[in-house]
């Protein structure tokens, strides 16, 4: 399993290193988020094990982003990871 990274996310947006702390805290929050919207008493790792791990990278990369540029609506995160927290939601509850 490889869950995105801080140095990932960094480089993928063109930002500086100095904000490896801060993307990082972003992250623990997105996967946090993620987790507990899905099982309140999962994990990461049975949240993607339950999934899938490319969509569940892209729902914390569409967190991040949104909360680090200052993109949250005032309904939420966006549609773009509203339709991936949905969908990890909906294949973590029709597998178990």
């Amino acid at each position: 399993m490889t869950i995105v990274t801080a140095n990932i996310i960094i480089n993928e947006l063109h930002l500086d290193v100095s904000e490896t702390a801060q993307i990082q805290s972003l992250i623990n929050f997105a996967q946090d988020y993620i987790v507990s919207t899905t099982d309140k008493n999962g994990t990461v790792e049975g949240v993607v094990a339950k999934t899938n791990e490319n969509i569940f990278n892209q729902a914390v990369r569409s967190i991040v982003s949104s909360l680090y540029f200052g993109n949250v609506e005032q309904s939420g995160f966006g549609i773009q990871s509203m339709v991936l927290l949905n969908s990890i939601r909906n294949m973590y509850k029709g597998v178990e």
